[in-house]
């Protein structure tokens, strides 16, 4: 029996410069013209450590090579509560702009690379170059769209409809990056995923199952191989 779980390759979770989110603008690039400089700045993460606190200053943003982070508050009786998950390609610390801190703890899912952008050379550019400003402004919108989506799952959607919803988001996010496979992989825990939608991991654990009795997917582990996508978007939508 063919084991569909098999073309998965690891490199499919890191992105070339190309499909990055600041795609051809890639700032370290024009700072410096030299890719040895964009190489020296690239930083490992290892799994579940801490990057930065919330309430640190803020003085630079994480743009993803390889890996994944993650994003939480902790609630005034000491929990996490996860806003965000961030793939290869994605950059970190936008939300941090107006308020001069990081908002949120910022934690590696996984071993992660990024490259290191520091504010003040951004805002340089902003200033003296078109491209990169309304690369800054879609950046942003897109943030603030993506925040709007999460909003109205939680309100709006039952538990099935949000994990669905969930799965096909990242199925989108990885597509964008060139991973065009329905073997997708959850970079987070069923604990992560299920704080995040607002449920329970009994109740993720048991929607992937019934997701599996209706041949929508299969699931082991952390891998995902989306057998009928029409049908996941239906029951997200």
């Amino acid at each position: 029996m063919q084991n569909i779980f098999k073309t998965l390759r690891s490199k499919s979770y890191s992105v070339p410069c190309e499909l990055c989110s600041i795609g051809s603008l890639c700032i370290p690039m024009m700072l410096n013209n030299k890719i040895d400089s964009i190489l020296n700045r690239k930083v490992s993460y290892s799994k579940d450590e801490i990057v930065v606190k919330a309430n640190t200053p803020f003085t630079k943003f994480y743009i993803i090579y390889a890996g994944a982070f993650k994003t939480f508050v902790t609630t005034a009786d000491n929990h996490q509560q996860i806003n965000g998950f961030y793939l290869p390609g994605d950059i970190v610390g936008l939300d941090s702009i107006s308020t001069k801190v990081y908002n949120n703890t910022i934690q590696a899912l996984s071993n992660t690379q990024v490259c290191e952008l520091r504010y003040d050379e951004l805002m340089s550019l902003v200033d003296n170059q078109k491209n990169i400003r309304d690369m800054v402004f879609n950046l942003l919108s897109s943030d603030i769209y993506n925040y709007q989506k999460l909003v109205l799952c939680y309100s709006q959607k039952k538990a099935d409809e949000r994990l669905a919803t969930f799965i096909y988001s990242l199925y989108q996010r990885y597509e964008k990056r060139g991973h065009s496979s329905l073997n997708i992989k959850l970079m987070m825990s069923r604990a992560d995923i299920a704080n995040y939608l607002g449920l329970t991991i009994e109740t993720v654990s048991r929607n992937l199952s019934k997701f599996q009795e209706q041949n929508i997917l299969s699931a082991r582990g952390k891998y995902i191989f989306i057998k009928n996508l029409n049908a996941l978007i239906d029951l997200g939508n």
